[in-house]
């Protein structure tokens, strides 16, 4: 193997190494998530921990591993578009063989090997075959050839201006994609705590419910009530035992959602502590109302918002980018070149060639891309004003949802209160014959309803706390838009 063949595989070998580095093709493929990762098991259930829940979220869902490798593939366009200013190596190996007499000719060339033999002069006289029959003939040529750009119309500068816009612009889909599953985690563990609490609550009315059945029947027995007061209550009984099957699917299904969202996997089924509310008693103990006026530049602020802005950016980079195309383009290209008729990688005879090339194409398609360039970016600048404009809407939504639920939180205790006396009430006059059984239902009905909408209220509340939050209306731990993203190469 001779010397130069030695330098050709190992520069092959760096760019080989180069490529496969780890620290530049990042695997970022989650780790599988563990039962504990998300609560404690507790017997045959897990008790999920809300913080828990979001932290798995953010470390193992497979949709945010994927806006990361999206991501890392804008870096590592942006990286890419500095070939517009640098030079580029190429290596090439080629083989030719033919009989052609011209082409036969200028491989004895390049080989430094013609000889009055090869023009047909001998001593004996003119050899006409010699030289237009040379027969078949071989030619290695190894090549090193550097190209660099010179002025290409701003290609080069814009497209890099572009890729950078674009590689800031995927650095806030991420983060907003962060915020999004951690959003979504909340309101999975929210929903898990909802369909909980309606079960504590549809068990309690069907516990109250088998009592009327008992206290029923026992006073038809003493003929203190009518037969119809039984079923009355046996056919409400069976009602609410109905609801409950439907609100116990409701969590079974809630906790089938967080195992999706954390990419858990455990057959065991997953409860919440509903009475758990962590700072919600501190939250509800406060007034809530929106503001007089939102800070528009904040609300600005949220990652989406920022992210489009960007993405509007590098769509009008790619305007100049389309104009370029347009423009004259100078390139500079060095070649060094070995020949050989003989052996691959031989270098029998070598050349160089220093060339200066200028091209420019003009037609129809160019103005065609210029004209698709700029009304992308108008479509770009009109898509962020619109949902700049609309993160308003929505904080403004966020702030209106929550005081809503505050107030309904606060409607909804009171209504509690009066419900279960007004229970024990109708309980002991029913007792007493002095309240039918519709009586004792309905007023049992309007019990179970309040303690319902209480239930619902304090869902409310907790998501709408979430949803002010992601909605950029009040900063919280899940937003990330102070972090500025850097494009790869910048």
């Amino acid at each position: 193997m001779n010397r130069f063949l030695k330098i050709l595989l190992s520069v092959a070998l760096v760019a080989g190494t180069l490529v496969g580095t780890p620290a530049l093709a990042a695997d970022r493929t989650p780790p599988a998530a563990g039962v504990e990762s998300i609560g404690t098991i507790a017997g045959d259930q897990v008790v999920v921990d809300r913080d828990k829940i979001i932290a798995a979220a953010l470390a193992h869902n497979e949709m945010l591993a994927a806006s990361g490798a999206m991501k890392d593939a804008a870096d590592a366009d942006a990286l890419g578009a500095w070939r517009g200013f640098l030079p580029q190596l190429q290596l090439g190996e080629f083989f030719m063989r033919s009989d052609d007499a011209l082409s036969s000719f200028g491989f004895k060339l390049q080989n430094r090997g013609v000889t009055p033999l090869d023009f047909g002069i001998a001593p004996t006289g003119f050899i006409s075959e010699n030289i237009n029959e040379p027969g078949e003939t071989n030619n290695f040529i190894t090549r090193i050839q550097v190209l660099q750009p010179i002025f290409n119309g701003g290609m080069g500068f814009y497209g890099k201006q572009a890729a950078n816009a674009a590689s800031v612009a995927a650095g806030y889909k991420h983060a907003r994609a962060a915020e999004t599953i951690r959003f979504h985690a909340i309101q999975a563990y929210e929903g898990l705590t909802l369909a909980t609490a309606y079960t504590r609550v549809m068990e309690a009315a069907v516990e109250s419910a088998e009592g009327h059945v008992r206290q029923a029947r026992s006073m038809v027995e003493n003929e203190m009530a009518t037969e119809a007061d039984l079923l009355q209550a046996r056919v409400y009984l069976s009602t609410l035992q109905q609801k409950l099957i439907e609100v116990k699917n409701m969590a079974r299904v809630a906790g089938e959602n967080i195992k999706l969202l954390t990419a858990v996997d455990t057959t065991l089924p997953l409860v919440s502590d509903p009475d758990d509310q962590g700072s919600d008693s501190e939250a509800l103990a406060q007034q809530v109302s929106m503001p007089d006026f939102f800070d528009a530049a904040a609300v600005a602020e949220r990652s989406d918002i920022l992210a489009r802005r960007h993405e509007a950016e590098a769509a009008g980079k790619m305007v100049g980018v389309a104009r370029g195309s347009m423009l004259p383009h100078l390139n500079l290209s060095v070649q060094k070149d070995w020949y050989d008729m003989e052996d691959p990688f031989g270098t029998n005879a070598d050349s160089w060639t220093l060339g200066v090339y200028a091209t420019m194409g003009f037609g129809v398609q160019n103005i065609g891309e210029l004209k698709k360039a700029k009304a992308q970016s108008r479509a770009a600048r009109y898509m962020a004003d619109f949902e700049t404009r609309q993160a308003r809407v929505q904080a403004t939504e966020a702030w209106l949802n929550l005081q809503a639920a505050h107030e309904k939180v606060m409607v909804a205790r009171e209504a509690v209160q009066a419900a279960r006396e007004g229970l024990r009430i109708v309980t002991n006059q029913y007792r007493e014959g002095l309240a039918t059984m519709v009586n004792l239902l309905d007023t049992q009905a309007y019990a179970t309803q309040a303690e319902g909408n209480l239930v619902q209220a304090l869902h409310d509340f907790r998501v709408g706390l979430a949803s002010l939050e992601f909605n950029g209306a009040l900063p919280g731990p899940g937003m990330t838009k102070t972090n500025n993203p850097t494009p790869a190469g910048q």
